[in-house]
């Protein structure tokens, strides 16, 4: 193993993966939540950097020795070093660069239940939902017009990975409009006040269930073709449930309705 100075172009290049936009298909993690996630589901790994100085428990050795040997390139650097990079707090001296997988329509359009995220922008409420969805074995998720992308370490980090290993497009509204209706998805609008109760729904068949922007809601423009309004009732105050929190409910909903087909 190659033992390297943070001068080093590789390190130099570690460093800009997690500064820059450059690399959409690269996300960085030093969460060994995440890391697992990386290994058990034979991810491609392409850059792994470990601290030499460290002293590992048993259960971290197992896992670094499986990194080592499902990464294309390793480095070991001093923990001095890695503290210039750490992104964590609680870290365990080893930080990675993923690769993400890459879809495409045609991976989708057989996928009968699908989440869409318009226009979200804040990190940890998308990842927050990509976790509900691992949960209930969601088929795929699709950004649409994404302020916050999907490498983001703060969506990987919020989302223990599960953006990782969940189905995801990102594309445009309109591009995305149009596959779920030549698709004949019947897709449900999380709206506050429109439709029917989310309860009132059975959720059968190709579904996609819409979220919206954090302040402004779903993009207008949903509500001039085809489809279902759905709310979720609410006492108090308040006007508007958390978007994170609306999704998760409505996808749990989904899900139980669907199991009892």
């Amino acid at each position: 193993m190659e033992r390297i100075s943070r001068s080093h172009d590789k390190f130099k290049l570690l460093k800009d993966m997690i500064k820059t936009n450059h690399y959409p298909n690269i996300t960085v993690t030093d969460d060994l939540e995440v890391l697992k996630i990386a290994v058990n589901n034979n991810l491609k790994i392409n850059l792994l950097f470990y601290t030499f100085d460290e002293e590992y428990k048993d259960e971290t050795k197992e896992l670094l020795n499986n990194l080592i040997n499902n990464s294309k390139e390793v480095y070991e650097i001093s923990k001095s070093t890695y503290d210039s990079i750490k992104l964590k707090e609680n870290h365990a001296g080893i930080i990675a660069a993923i690769e993400l997988n890459n879809y495409s329509y045609n991976d989708f359009k057989n996928k009968e239940f699908l989440m869409i995220l318009d226009h979200l922008e804040i990190p940890g409420n998308i990842g927050t939902i990509y976790r509900t969805l691992d949960s209930i074995n969601c088929d795929g998720v699709i950004l649409v017009d994404s302020i916050s992308k999907i490498n983001n370490e703060k969506i990987t980090s919020s989302s223990r990975g599960c953006n990782l290993i969940i189905p995801t497009i990102s594309d445009t509204y309109q591009n995305v409009l149009k596959f779920l209706l030549d698709n004949d998805y019947e897709i449900f609008l999380g709206e506050p006040k429109l439709g029917l109760d989310y309860q009132e729904y059975n959720y059968k068949g190709k579904i996609a269930i819409v979220v919206g922007n954090e302040r402004f809601g779903i993009n207008p423009d949903w509500y001039n073709h085809k489809s279902t309004k759905v709310f979720i009732p609410m006492e108090g105050s308040q006007n508007s449930l958390n978007v994170s929190v609306a999704a998760s409910i409505l996808a749990y909903e989904a899900y139980m309705k669907r199991k009892k087909a």
